[in-house]
């Protein structure tokens, strides 16, 4: 669940918040509040309500020390917004918010915005800094040592392992061993998602040229015969996209172009099923 909420929101947006505690005076400014990873939250963070647009009670002002599972919560509360398509008009559902996180929304959502503006083409590097530099702008310390800290280490995780990579003085093997001896010092948690994200590349990378006993060896016999499988399926896929082209250039060769075009849209029909011409259109569209 943890890794679904970062996967799911981390690259397009993360929200900031402000934070009142039960008893202070009213702010207009950004509220600083307790943090502490150990301190247990004095209620229970309170979910979006299952009725679509009833409000949440408005008396649960007190949240505790933040801690991650308010951010969870403002999560949960985005993704119930997009999916009754209300999150443009975002601001006029913070009441579904306990009164502790309703100002701290905007904030939030400020922060997810500006994750949306930063560039795509930015190095692993030029990304790790700007992404910490926007939780500076929109966090206290504390709420970002919460909220990101994790993040963050993975973030760092990520840089070194892509300096050593990117390092052109060091051969190859001198690179795997330093790789290698990184990943070794890692939680467990952290190795398995590492290796379980190479063995995709791998896959990926390989696949098309191992034979099934190479796949078998590799993966498993139900893995090797559906990637094998897969394999046959894009082989014939790709002859049948061949012999259309082909068949398409004598058509149009002959005849009017209205019955040059009654001809392709049967030969369509019958080479493709219904779902493969729209996926044969796009190919054409971009050709």
């Amino acid at each position: 669940m943890r890794h679904w909420r970062l996967l799911s929101l981390s690259c397009i947006g993360l929200c900031a918040w402000l934070w009142a505690l039960a008893g202070q005076p009213a702010s207009t400014g950004t509220a600083h509040v307790a943090v502490s990873s150990e301190r247990p939250v004095t209620e229970a963070p309170q979910t979006v309500e299952q009725q679509p647009h009833a409000a949440m009670p408005a008396q649960a002002a007190h949240c505790g020390a933040v801690v991650k599972a308010h951010k969870h919560q403002l999560d949960d509360w985005i993704l119930a917004l997009q999916s009754e398509q209300l999150e443009q008009n975002w601001a006029h559902y913070t009441h579904r918010l306990p009164l502790c996180l309703q100002a701290l929304a905007h904030d939030y959502m400020n922060y997810k915005q500006a994750l949306t503006e930063v560039e795509n083409t930015l190095t692993v590097h030029e990304r790790f800094e700007a992404l910490q530099t926007l939780q500076g702008q929109y966090f206290s310390d504390e709420v970002v040592a919460a909220w990101f800290e994790e993040e963050n280490r993975w973030n760092a995780q990520t840089l070194e392992r892509w300096q050593i990579l990117s390092d052109q003085s060091l051969s190859e093997q001198a690179r795997r061993g330093l790789i290698d001896a990184h990943i070794s010092q890692l939680p467990q948690e952290e190795r398995e998602t590492i290796v379980a994200t190479q063995t995709l590349i791998t896959l990926k990378q390989s696949w098309q040229t191992m034979d099934y006993n190479q796949l078998s060896a590799r993966y498993g016999d139900e893995a090797a015969e559906r990637l094998m499988q897969a394999r046959q399926a894009q082989t014939d896929w790709a002859q049948r996209v061949a012999d259309y082209k082909q068949q398409r250039e004598v058509l149009l060769a002959q005849g009017s172009e209205s019955t040059s075009q009654a001809k392709i849209a049967a030969l369509e029909q019958t080479l493709f099923s219904e779902n493969e011409q729209k996926r044969l259109a796009v190919l054409l569209g971009n050709d």
